[in-house]
């Protein structure tokens, strides 16, 4: 009888003891499901923040030039003769320039580096209207005239040929009326 206690005592001890680690393995995974579904909680805020972002970056329908409150008038030649409407480079060392040019032209990239397009790939000139918008918000005191007058180092190849005889026709036009262009034409 003994034998028999003590066969059920081990028994119940391993039982319990199968029972504590299933337990504690069934804590585990629910703690792993806990923060398995905190991760995917945050990386679908991610996803929707990134949609959204995708969303109002749609090109716009051919045609069509978004308003921007800092795109200037076209630029009239004699404005250009008068000195009003020189590029951060024509400053000899900041001279005459207001301190928010100074600002302005500090944080305005170099053209080389702006994306390129040739105009042979579908939608490739996105990617150069994208980043223009893109100026105009992170650095919305930028005269307009500053972003057209560095457009030639933008297009390569055939856009460049039909930069160059759209310039020709059209000499001082504003941010608004090129990428209007742009569109129109890719």
């Amino acid at each position: 009888m003994d034998k028999i206690v003590k066969t059920l005592q081990e028994g119940h001890s391993q039982l319990r003891k199968a029972s504590e680690e299933t337990n504690k393995r069934l804590n585990q995974v629910f703690e792993e499901k806990k923060h398995s579904k905190r991760h995917r909680d945050c990386l679908d805020q991610d996803i929707n923040k990134l949609l959204n972002v995708y969303h109002n970056m749609k090109p716009q329908p051919q045609g069509q030039v978004m308003e921007n409150p800092y795109h200037q008038e076209d630029i009239k030649p004699d404005s250009i003769l008068a000195n009003k409407a020189r590029s951060p480079s024509q400053y000899q060392d900041g001279d005459n320039m207001s301190y928010s040019e100074k600002e302005a032209s500090k944080q305005l990239p170099e053209a080389s580096c702006w994306p390129k397009f040739s105009g042979t790939e579908e939608y490739d000139h996105m990617e150069l209207i994208y980043y223009i918008d893109g100026l105009f918000i992170d650095v919305p005191s930028i005269p307009d005239y500053w972003i057209t007058a560095r457009l030639n180092t933008a297009f390569k190849g055939h856009a460049s040929i039909w930069y160059t005889e759209m310039k020709e026709i059209h000499v001082r036009r504003n941010w608004p009326w090129w990428k209007s262009q742009i569109i129109q034409k890719y």
